[in-house]
């Protein structure tokens, strides 16, 4: 059988490049990396969640920065703030619109803590201008802004006639979502989701799919311009060559990407205790208790449940079968790029003939990576992602994603995959043709067109 000894090729090239320093090396450098970026992902944001809170705790103990607001309200409306900022701790002292500038000019060099605004129409349209001392933090001549500005916007409504039964939503805003008829609406949260995962997943699959395609081409090319291969043959079919030789590359790849993602979710896990997974609570009381201190009210704390259940929604797809979808195609995917890359190491008896050589695999793997990527580009379905789902160079990049994030079926999944599996069958049996018939070529590289004479 023209296979057969291709399991001792398998064990042989396994074991070998798992040996290497380089592979032992590289794996526990990247599982490193990506662990703790795993890590300081969930972490980091912990840190500004302290200094938040702790300017909180400050502000609570110590009361703002600001003592004092003086308030030019030039305008024609009875505007009253005096009530809403001394929850601030901050007392208000009224001065007309003449006493403005000279009251800036009084605080710019004292050691006053205070805060001059005025209240004033332009083109139609409230404004409010506000100068700072030294003495004030910028933040809290924020938030006292933000309290005025709210108050602006409320007393005007109730001076025009509005029910104070009605001002809470009439500030409220209001809450609108777009989405085509008989589709399910979606938030910013899983549009985001639906954009970026899809990106990252085709990077991610691209650079270890190709980066391994190439190391069979290389691991072809040195044992032919070594000779090793010659003594090879003498034991072992040309086909069973490189069969043993794609999967075992195929399976130290799988291997690798498997320990890598492992060592992420563990750096994941690791941080759950003290990342900022576990102060949800905090934040939301954190921020709910900026935007009161504001005078934003109602409307203004972020919904956590609703991100969390968002990003439920957009990885409600994920299970077991979304896993072997993954691998099935990440393994067809590797097999289809490293077929086409032994040939292109058979083709070569020199080393340096090497890079030339693999341009056309380079090609073809950028296209079908593009093809896969820039559909992501925009939120709607469009044609070029429908057709990078079925074409065999783009979809090992796009497949795993889309079936994770339920944007295609199991049925459409597994046509895709058919569609792939077809390709590799018969991109092997050309390529094992042509292997049989140029591995023991000597001389100059072999062009595609010489190739496909030689194995007629």
């Amino acid at each position: 059988m023209k296979t057969k000894g291709w399991r001792e090729v398998f064990a042989f090239t396994f074991i070998q490049q798992i040996k290497t320093k380089s592979f032992i090396i590289g794996t526990l450098v990247i599982t490193l990396i990506v662990a703790l970026i795993a890590f300081m992902a969930n972490f980091l944001p912990t840190l500004f969640l302290g200094d938040m809170m702790n300017d909180g705790g400050d502000d609570a103990d110590d009361g703002m920065s600001i003592e004092t607001l003086y308030l030019s309200n030039e305008t024609d409306i009875p505007f009253e703030m005096a009530a809403a900022v001394q929850t601030l701790g901050v007392n208000v002292q009224s001065i007309s619109a003449a006493d403005v500038q000279t009251k800036v000019d009084s605080i710019t060099d004292s050691t006053e803590k205070a805060v001059v605004s005025r209240i004033f129409m332009e083109e139609g349209m409230f404004s409010l201008d506000s100068r700072y001392s030294p003495e004030v933090s910028k933040g809290d001549c924020e938030v006292l802004t933000s309290m005025l500005i709210s108050q602006i916007k409320a007393q005007y409504l109730v001076f025009s006639g509005l029910p104070e039964d009605r001002l809470l939503t009439a500030l409220s805003g209001v809450a609108s979502t777009v989405s085509c008829a008989g589709e399910e609406p979606t938030s910013f949260v899983q549009d985001m989701i639906n954009a970026v995962v899809p990106m990252m997943s085709a990077l991610v699959l691209f650079v270890f799919i190709f980066s391994y395609s190439q190391l069979v081409a290389q691991a072809i090319a040195i044992e032919k311009s070594s000779r090793i291969v010659e003594y090879l043959l003498t034991s072992i079919k040309p086909l069973a060559l490189i069969i043993g030789k794609v999967l075992a590359m195929c399976c130290v790849s799988l291997m690798q990407f498997l320990i890598i993602g492992v060592g992420g979710g563990l750096g994941l896990v690791l941080s759950l205790p003290i990342g900022i997974t576990s102060k949800i609570g905090e934040v939301t009381e954190a921020v709910a208790s900026s935007a009161g201190a504001a005078g934003e009210g109602a409307g203004s704390d972020i919904d956590v449940a609703g991100v969390l259940n968002d990003i439920a929604k957009a990885f409600s797809n994920v299970d077991a079968t979304t896993l072997i979808i993954m691998i099935l195609t990440f393994v067809l995917g590797f097999l289809l790029y490293a077929g086409i890359a032994g040939v292109a190491g058979a083709s070569v008896s020199k080393m340096e003939d090497l890079g030339p050589a693999i341009q056309p695999l380079s090609i073809i793997g950028v296209l079908g990576f593009y093809l896969a990527y820039f559909p992501q580009v925009t939120p709607e379905e469009n044609v070029m992602g429908v057709v990078a789902r079925y074409v065999p160079i783009s979809s090992p990049f796009i497949l795993p994603s889309d079936y994770m994030l339920g944007k295609i079926g199991l049925g459409e999944a597994l046509i895709s995959v058919a569609i792939l599996l077809i390709a590799d069958i018969a991109i092997m049996l050309l390529v094992a043709k042509v292997y049989e018939n140029i591995i023991l070529h000597t001389g100059s590289r072999l062009k595609l067109a010489d190739m496909l004479k030689m194995s007629k």
